[in-house]
């Protein structure tokens, strides 16, 4: 009986760990084509305690280019002010220096900036191999801000 349990474990385990490399397979492509959106469930601002965000916030990759419709909370030290169309980390954006590295084997790593006429930006993107992904945002005349997410393939957006 015993050794029925630890067979059933075993062939339960060899089915997981099938599973997992097949999502890495999956999310590594993702990275490689630089086609993909994260879908972010929660944001942590500089100055402020992690707050959940509403649906449909999210970072799409696509084409060399990036699209945020991100919230920000955070203050500015160089920012203009008033009617100037402030746009925050809602844009659409030429990638500039996309690097996609492997510091670990669960999980992958993405820098990239973004000038989006408004702020310049630095990106850095952390994408473990079970799909969670961080998002840290460095504006130039801003507080940074850090968002959680999942990384999903661009059908979900269809």
């Amino acid at each position: 009986m015993m050794s029925m349990l630890l067979l059933v474990l075993a062939a339960c385990s060899t089915g997981n760990k099938v599973v997992d490399a097949q999502r890495a397979e999956a999310i590594k492509a993702l990275l490689e084509s630089r086609q993909f959106v994260v879908m972010v469930g929660s944001m942590r601002p500089i100055s402020a305690p992690t707050m959940s965000v509403s649906q449909g916030q999210k970072m799409i990759v696509r084409d060399g280019q990036v699209t945020c419709y991100l919230p920000y909370v955070g203050s500015g030290q160089n920012v203009g002010y008033g009617a100037s169309g402030y746009k925050a980390l809602n844009f659409s954006s030429q990638l500039l220096d996309y690097k996609l590295e492997y510091p670990k084997a669960d999980r992958a790593r993405i820098t990239f900036r973004v000038d989006n006429g408004d702020d310049h930006y630095r990106f850095h993107v952390e994408v473990f191999m079970n799909g969670k992904t961080t998002i840290d945002v460095d504006p130039r005349g801003r507080d940074a801000i850090s968002y959680s997410g999942m990384i999903h393939d661009l059908s979900i957006l269809y």
